[in-house]
């Protein structure tokens, strides 16, 4: 049985979890010293316990991360038997590769900390990319998010899937696959200048979408720029009506406006960071999320 010791970006679902789990609420204090610093201290006995840290890193990033690595180090010191966390999102998983040489891989930087420190499991909801895994190696473990949407769309009819680029369409045949009637499941073809931003697209001439009903499915949307930009291309094409899902709503500023205004009828998210906006509808993942854990934590004892 976890101590479950919810951080501050956890969007609710650390507490979800262990009233399914039946384990206890490690609580945690923290501060800011006058300098800026982040103070942080468990109120609990950690000594010969497994602990389950929850974290979301979004928003305020770099601080969400300190925040995780002190809380990692704090167990420890307090003699936890094991340490497993468990990130609803992950920041910094975007940058997998190195696109223009000169950058980093900031995926490794975070995960490469965490693993120092002597993690044993990392559950993560819907990772950018499969690179994650491959950079902890055993003991990192990818948490479907993007299925659990499919319940908002079941009284929808026949469904185009659209995936933004050919990276997700993966993910578009996942979220396809628990949909009782599609059409098709496509792509858009995208390119994105590494310098500038700017990102141009283009859909097959060969896709019909006169008078269908589009749901374009990404894992993140952070400005709604490619996703906008996604939604005025099926339009063009002829769709009669186009909706959204999407795992990690980060939505800065005017962003949900944008996708608005782009034709977008409507927008359904998980609930997997703290942060909210008006005018999208979000489903709480925390029963698949346990789900999930415990199929995994039941497979590593057989």
């Amino acid at each position: 049985m976890y101590s479950i010791i919810p951080l501050s970006g956890d969007p609710g679902i650390g507490e979800r979890i262990a009233w399914l789990m039946g384990g206890n609420i490690v609580g945690v204090f923290t501060k800011d010293h006058p300098d800026g610093e982040l103070y942080l201290r468990l109120e609990g006995n950690m000594s010969g316990k497994k602990a389950l840290i929850v974290q979301s890193m979004y928003p305020m990033q770099d601080r969400r991360f300190v925040e995780l690595l002190l809380a990692i180090d704090a167990a420890i010191r307090g003699g936890a038997s094991e340490i497993d966390l468990l990130i609803s999102y992950l920041a910094y998983a975007r940058q997998d590769k190195v696109f223009i040489e000169g950058e980093p891989v900031s995926v490794n930087a975070i995960l490469r900390s965490i693993k120092d420190l002597g993690v044993n499991k990392v559950f993560v909801v819907e990772p950018h990319s499969s690179i994650p895994r491959k950079i902890y190696g055993e003991g990192f473990f990818e948490i479907d998010g993007v299925t659990p949407l499919a319940s908002r769309f079941q009284d929808e009819g026949e469904l185009v899937i659209i995936s933004p680029d050919l990276g997700g369409i993966e993910r578009a045949w996942r979220l396809a696959s628990k949909l009782p009637s599609i059409y098709g499941v496509y792509y858009i073809e995208k390119q994105r200048d590494r310098y500038t931003g700017e990102v141009r697209s283009s859909i097959s001439k060969e896709i019909d979408l006169r008078d269908k009903n589009a749901l374009i499915v990404d894992d993140i949307i952070s400005t709604g720029g490619t996703i906008a930009n996604a939604a005025r291309l099926v339009i063009e094409r002829g769709a009669s009506k186009v909706y959204v899902a999407c795992v990690h709503p980060i939505f800065v500023k005017g962003s949900v406006e944008r996708l608005k205004e782009s034709g977008i009828d409507r927008i359904v998210c998980g609930k997997t960071v703290k942060h909210q906006v008006e005018g999208v509808e979000y489903i709480d993942l925390d029963m698949h999320i346990y789900t999930k854990i415990s199929e995994i934590l039941s497979i590593g004892k057989s």
